[in-house]
């Protein structure tokens, strides 16, 4: 059965209002349509259409601890929640096999087909590549909420001018010292226009000790596209009350041109 037929029964099963209302409040059978929409949809290259119908739906029941769901059901729940670029807020209970899933994704080494995102995934677990898949296990459920609440924190923006007005909320992240020291080790790997990185900048920013301007500087010694340099002279032009700040953009002119900085830069996407 060729594609386009399986994504048109899909439609016609998914959107209908008898359907619709015979599935609403139920918990198991909203999983098991999510679970059988995307497992289809992968087998044959497509996005399953029981998601776009009844995302609602199927949050609301992935932020219960899903008692009278089965833990099979639950991670491959998880796992093609993951494959579309959603990352979970799991119950303690839960959390192995939300691992699970994530080491699944890796496994299929298929995460440029995905949603997943690379900044995501460095920040979550520290993960660059696959030689990191060991780290997955590791990590604990204390230190995934912590950095999973400033994922959710940068991403509630809608442009990086109020991110940055708004810096304080980012504050309290300055006493997570695990996710300050993935930021300052890794931040050039995922320097990017994205909500992610901005909140990074601003945390090294608003962080007094030297060893996040160092980290910033070091940054300066990369060989950085005009986009990654007007991104970077757009929040450091926004942190000059700070004298601490004051070197690190005078670093950035002496190492770029100052069109770079002073005139917007657009993102090529092609």
């Amino acid at each position: 059965m060729d594609k386009e037929h399986l994504i048109k029964q899909q439609e016609k099963r998914y959107n209908n209002l008898n359907f619709a209302v015979a599935i609403k409040k139920d918990n198991n059978g909203i999983i098991q349509n999510f679970i059988d929409s995307e497992e289809e949809a992968r087998l044959h290259v497509f996005q399953g259409q029981f998601y776009p119908s009844f995302h609602y739906e199927i949050n609301r029941v992935m932020k219960t601890k899903m008692i009278k769901i089965s833990q099979k059901n639950i991670y491959l729940a998880y796992y093609y929640r993951i494959k579309l670029g959603i990352w979970d807020v799991p119950s303690k209970l839960n959390f192995p096999l939300f691992l699970a899933a994530v080491e699944k994704n890796i496994l299929d080494n298929d995460i440029d087909k995905t949603y997943v995102s690379v900044s995501k995934m460095y920040l979550l677990f520290d993960f660059k590549n696959n030689s990191d898949l060991l780290k997955i296990a590791t990590l604990s459920y204390e230190d995934y909420i912590a950095s999973i609440k400033f994922l959710n924190l940068s991403n509630s923006y809608s442009c990086y001018p109020n991110l940055r007005k708004k810096r304080i909320r980012f504050a309290p992240f300055l006493s997570n010292k695990l996710l300050l020291t993935r930021i300052k080790n890794g931040l050039y790997f995922y320097l990017d226009s994205n909500f992610e990185t901005a909140a990074s900048l601003v945390l090294l920013l608003l962080d007094a000790n030297e060893t996040s301007k160092k980290a910033l500087l070091n940054l300066h010694k990369k060989e950085l596209k005009n986009t990654q340099v007007w991104l970077l002279g757009s929040f450091y032009k926004d942190f000059q009350s700070e004298e601490i700040n004051k070197p690190v953009l005078i670093d950035l002119y002496d190492k770029f041109p100052k069109g770079w900085i002073d005139e917007y830069q657009k993102t090529n996407y092609y």
